[in-house]
């Protein structure tokens, strides 16, 4: 292969990539995710820890919801929270699915966990694979300007993407039509452009099968063409 066709191994580093950023904007509340797991796991009698045997129930200081600065830190997690939500949004369509099938209408959520927590915890890592797919399907769509039909993307591929891209664009819309949502601004552009973002990866996931398909055709017609002539001219 040229050099000049080599790019990036995208699936790799989109989903490295995404990790990492999820690292960093939950780096400051590791105490409470890790304290949520500790609870998950004492709730599940995995962990037998002194705290279980001996409970001491903690004395938080006191703290009032109007102080501002209570307000802001309130705000800021919310904000990570959303942040991590959005930046891996068809990690929560097993959840989804669940709380639709189940008779209370809930999203599952392990026992002494929060729900925003569990989704802090499991939507990153269901979201490799749908980061490892757009990554796939951005090579395929740069190695087909060079007429190079690499990564073969295939049809489950696109049936994945579909409800990807209709989940983000509701995801876009709610968020634009929101009053609540748009009075904070700096907060509802970044989920509007995330959500955004996932309607553009399955579009570009259908464009990376459907483009080396059609250049596929085009390369068994040119073949078809030049072996008639040889034919016609032997």
């Amino acid at each position: 292969m040229r050099p000049e066709t080599r790019v990036p191994p995208l699936r790799w580093i989109f989903p490295l990539a995404q990790l990492f950023l999820c690292a960093v904007i939950l780096w400051p509340m590791r105490p409470m995710l890790v304290g949520q797991i500790r609870a998950s796991l004492r709730a599940y009698g995995i962990s037998h820890d002194a705290a279980a045997r001996n409970p001491v129930t903690p004395r938080l200081p006191p703290f009032d919801l109007a102080d501002p600065d209570v307000q802001r830190r309130i705000k800021t997690s919310e904000a990570r929270e959303w942040a991590v939500a959005a930046l891996n949004l068809p990690g929560g369509l097993p959840d989804w699915t669940y709380a639709i099938l189940s008779p209370a209408h809930s999203e599952w959520t392990p026992k002494g966990m929060f729900t925003w927590t569990w989704r802090d915890l499991s939507w990153p890592i269901i979201g490799i694979f749908f980061w490892w797919l757009a990554g796939r399907s951005i090579e395929g769509l740069l190695f087909s300007r060079h007429k190079i039909l690499l990564p073969k993307i295939r049809w489950w591929e696109v049936v994945v993407s579909l409800p990807v891209l209709a989940f983000g664009a509701i995801w876009a819309v709610g968020l634009c039509i929101d009053q609540s949502a748009r009075a904070e601004f700096p907060l509802w552009m970044l989920l509007a452009v995330l959500g955004s973002m996932w309607v553009a990866h399955g579009l570009s996931t259908s464009l990376a099968y459907f483009v080396p398909w059609r250049l596929r055709r085009r390369l068994a017609s040119s073949t078809a063409e030049q072996a008639g002539m040889l034919t016609s001219t032997s």
